[in-house]
């Protein structure tokens, strides 16, 4: 296995590139693009969260069955009775 380290190793037709999760240099062929842009070593790609892609729905809050607000009746401090309660 060839030295991934701080001493670059030759490959015919591929580069260098910095993970951009971990800061390793690796080989642009060993990295993948990710949903979000970032250019990652194969070991650190990570797949798009299935819940990302969930939309809300509108809900309907709308009362099916509206009244008229009811007519407040005070009652005095006397106006009260045991045999009323």
């Amino acid at each position: 296995m060839p030295d991934r380290g701080g001493n670059p190793w030759y490959k015919p037709g591929d580069y260098n590139v910095i993970c951009d999760r971990t800061g390793f240099k690796v080989k642009a062929s060993e990295c993948q693009l990710e949903w979000n842009g970032l250019l990652v070593r194969g070991r650190s790609w990570e797949q798009r969260h299935p819940q990302d892609q969930v939309r809300g729905r509108p809900d309907d809050q709308s009362v099916p069955i509206v009244r008229p607000p009811g007519t407040d009746v005070f009652v005095g401090t006397n106006e009260v009775e045991a045999d009323s309660l």
